[in-house]
């Protein structure tokens, strides 16, 4: 089992069933590149406009301008936006690491329009996130003379959340990947077995529970204000939450030893 990008369903659970063309799993590294090339694009022209006062390019700023940017949005900080793309941009690069050097997919198999979404589910995050710039027509409007000295609290406090749920996400892999491996770091199986250690005392699926933090902590950085992206928060956590369901559900009628204090998704609760 591993973390599914939040544009996969119940497809990749253990135990769930599909039918019609499909895609292997190992092909999650795809989606990871094209975020890494993607968001990085999306962040060098933010970066290039915030400090070089470098207007978009004509293409952009007419998508962005469909997708609801709007001219002097007030009270939006460009911080909060340029913070955000930086956190996506991370993860989906640590992700494309994990899925080359720690990740051990097994047969399971993803249905072919999936796939394709997932080609464009991050092009899609990451040109919300950019919409949400306040501009001065293709330039980006800043509030103050510093960027930094837009920071708030909230910042700090989304920053640091991000950095927490993403170390543990990250150790959830590395011990999903150790069961499929021996000690010299080889792999010698792709079968399921009962993971333990970190987040794993407490729910079958934590990996799943750190993405939706990892979202959870943008919208904070965001300010908790912004409905957009609480909307993408709330996509991410219905489907994490069901995939999370189906993976417990597999755990327990595959595993007689599973351990019954082990909820699903979310710690005591689900």
């Amino acid at each position: 089992m591993k973390t599914l990008p939040p544009f996969v369903p119940l497809y990749l659970s253990p135990g769930s069933s599909q039918s019609g063309p499909r895609a292997s799993c190992r092909y999650f590294s795809h989606f990871y590149i094209i975020s890494v090339l993607w968001n990085g694009f999306l962040l060098w022209c933010l970066t290039q406009s915030l400090f070089l006062g470098v207007p978009f390019p004509k293409w952009l700023h007419a998508l962005l301008r469909m997708l609801g940017a709007v001219q002097f949005r007030e009270g939006e900080l460009v911080l909060s936006a340029f913070l955000v793309l930086v956190f996506l941009w991370l993860h989906s690069l640590r992700r494309l690491f994990e899925c080359f050097h720690v990740s051990v997919f097994s047969s399971a198999m993803i249905h072919i329009v999936h796939y394709c979404f997932g080609l464009v589910y991050y092009i899609l995050v990451g040109i919300t996130v950019l919409s949400q710039v306040p501009m001065d027509g293709r330039n980006v409007f800043v509030t103050g003379k510093n960027l930094f000295m837009q920071a708030r609290w909230f910042h700090i406090l989304g920053m640091m959340m991000f950095i927490w749920s993403s170390l543990h996400q990250y150790k959830c892999h590395v011990i999903l990947g150790n069961l499929r491996k021996n000690k010299a770091g080889v792999v010698i199986h792709c079968n399921y077995q009962i993971p333990f250690g970190d987040w794993f005392r407490y729910v079958s699926s934590p990996n799943y529970l750190a993405e939706l933090m990892i979202y959870i902590s943008m919208a904070v950085t965001f300010g908790f204000h912004n409905l957009t992206w609480w909307l993408v928060v709330t996509y991410v956590f219905f489907n994490q939450a069901l995939c999370a369901f189906l993976s417990h559900r597999f755990y327990r009628s595959k595993f007689v030893s599973y351990p019954k204090h082990r909820k699903a998704f979310l710690p005591f609760l689900f």
